[in-house]
């Protein structure tokens, strides 16, 4: 129960509250809270501080708000580092999520020329494509679609990449190691196509990241252009400034690959 008599207010001891059962998993995500004169009843409070603790775990990203439903519990931001380089499936174990994919694409193809000048091909040189739908506990978060050069991974499309890690299937079978990778991020917003594989509403906002990475032995292997939801990935980075030791000005840069939920 709440505290009348603590110093700490009222609407920032119910938040706390909403927010332990949340964190405790007594209100899982998608669970519908009480209604605000339920919580009135229940807490011996008034509406207008129950209204006050919602909106600021609305604002949070704690809850969501649906018209005409109700107040519900949402899902947590998935969140991605800048830095190291690693697989999406590798990405969402280490955060205690089950990993998948739905292939939408995956065949032998005339790569765009903007895909043949990263991957340096040579004039007729094919790729292999590579479209999936990735998934984080069997819901939406991306879409991914990589081309690879033939010539480094043949019999490629023999492979089943359902559920299975890139990265993994290309060291195991080509010694294809990711080394070195260079993004380039822009949001935007998410096409009706699109926006119907991520559940989300068309013109949503999404994180385009198209991504150039190159093996052990600096060869460029993977060209990858991903739609991440705006609404499940939280990016963050450490940077470091070098300029006390080095002379330089303030560092950030670092090369990875998207991650997941």
């Amino acid at each position: 129960m709440l505290r009348k008599d603590s110093p700490i207010p009222l609407y920032y001891q119910l938040k706390t509250a909403i927010e332990a059962r949340i964190d405790e998993g007594v209100w899982p995500p998608d669970t519908q809270l009480p209604s605000e004169r339920q919580l009135c009843d229940q807490f011996g409070i008034s509406r207008i501080t129950v209204r006050q603790a919602l909106a600021e775990l609305v604002r949070e990203g704690r809850l969501v708000r649906s018209h005409g439903r109700g107040t519900y519990v949402a899902h947590a931001h998935l969140k991605k580092p800048l830095f190291p380089l690693v697989s999406f499936t590798e990405d969402l174990r280490e955060h205690g999520l089950e990993a998948g994919a739905r292939v939408l694409r995956f065949e032998r193809t005339t790569p765009p020329p903007h895909v043949a000048l990263a991957l340096r091909l040579a004039s007729g040189e094919k790729t292999i494509v590579l479209q999936r739908l990735r998934l984080a506990n069997r819901r939406p978060v991306a879409i991914e679609t990589v081309h690879l050069p033939e010539r480094l991974c043949p019999g490629f499309l023999e492979e089943d990449m359902a559920d299975r890690s890139l990265y993994a299937t290309l060291e195991t079978r080509y010694r294809l190691v990711p080394a070195h990778a260079r993004q380039q991020w822009q949001a935007v917003r998410c096409a009706a196509a699109d926006a119907q594989l991520l559940a989300v509403a068309k013109g949503s906002p999404v994180l385009r990241i198209d991504q150039t990475t190159h093996d052990q032995r600096g060869r460029a292997f993977e060209y990858m252009e991903s739609f991440f939801r705006g609404d499940k990935f939280v990016f963050f980075a450490e940077l470091t400034n070098h300029s006390s030791r080095k002379g330089q000005g303030p560092v950030g840069r670092g090369f990875s690959r998207a991650r997941s939920q």
